[in-house]
């Protein structure tokens, strides 16, 4: 029997911060509950607790669309503003599940598109390679995607290897603001001399720039991820700003520029 679109197995990208999201969804139902019973006591508590809890969880509610549809809209943004050509060698620093690793290979031709994660499931639901793998295989670029376990701030690759690295929503889960700087250095070690880099985080991103500049990249820009980014910023005064980094590094003069690499 053919297998028709309505019953083919799609792609899941899991949950960003699925215990954020419980937690919401339980606070949020527990101030409905007390709502309630401060209605039916008189406890003057009710017009606070019905806010919190629609507030908590119209978050959650946003959180799991996001998850499941946003980004994906925002992938897209990200990988078209890259204009990959096809032959490229791309690196997801940080993959998960595939979203941004899986929506390079799908642009590449003769390239190939390289994640690493340390698969850490309270950043992300069901994140693990296994679930890399079968998304690649259901989006048709399972023979250009390759997944290794390794740490931001320990790349298990070569100096150059390739000739663009991406990462989003990764970095800022490294607590320790040395070991970031740590993880952005690598990121430009493990980077061709004339590639490209994208950092998308929504913390940090100022002392991403900074290490980015002390490594002498070239082309150097911020710029918020969207309009509510903006809001977002200002409403949490600057502690939550969603923004997106791009760098080149520099080219040696009179040098070979970017173009195929290893990636052992």
């Amino acid at each position: 029997m053919t297998e028709t679109a309505a019953n083919r197995k799609r792609p899941n990208y899991g949950i960003d911060a699925p215990t954020a999201v419980r937690n919401l969804i339980l606070g949020g139902a527990a101030a409905l509950v007390l709502a309630v019973v401060s209605h039916l006591l008189d406890w003057g508590l009710t017009r606070m607790a019905t806010g919190i809890g629609i507030g908590w969880l119209a978050m959650a509610g946003w959180m799991v669309w996001d998850s499941k549809v946003g980004k994906l809209w925002s992938r897209d943004r990200v990988l078209d503003g890259l204009h990959l050509r096809g032959d490229e060698t791309v690196l997801d620093v940080g993959c998960g599940r595939g979203l941004l690793l899986i929506g390079a290979a799908k642009r590449l031709t003769t390239g190939k598109a390289v994640g690493v994660d340390i698969w850490n499931t309270e950043d992300l639901s069901g994140n693990r390679p296994e679930a890399t793998l079968e998304n690649a295989r259901l989006e048709g670029v399972a023979e250009r995607v390759e997944v290794k376990d390794g740490d931001a701030r320990r790349l298990p690759f070569a100096d150059g290897a390739f000739d663009v690295i991406v990462t989003k929503d990764a970095l800022h889960n490294i607590y320790n603001a040395a070991e970031r700087r740590t993880a952005v250095r690598e990121i430009v070690r493990a980077l061709r001399p004339g590639g490209r880099l994208f950092i998308g985080d929504v913390r940090h991103t100022g002392q991403y720039m900074q290490v980015l500049r002390e490594c002498g990249v070239q082309d150097l820009r911020r710029s918020a991820e969207s309009i509510s980014s903006l809001l977002l910023g200002a409403l949490s005064l600057g502690f939550v700003y969603p923004a997106h980094v791009t760098a080149r590094k520099p080219a040696p003069v009179g040098g070979q520029g970017v173009g195929h690499s290893a990636t052992t």
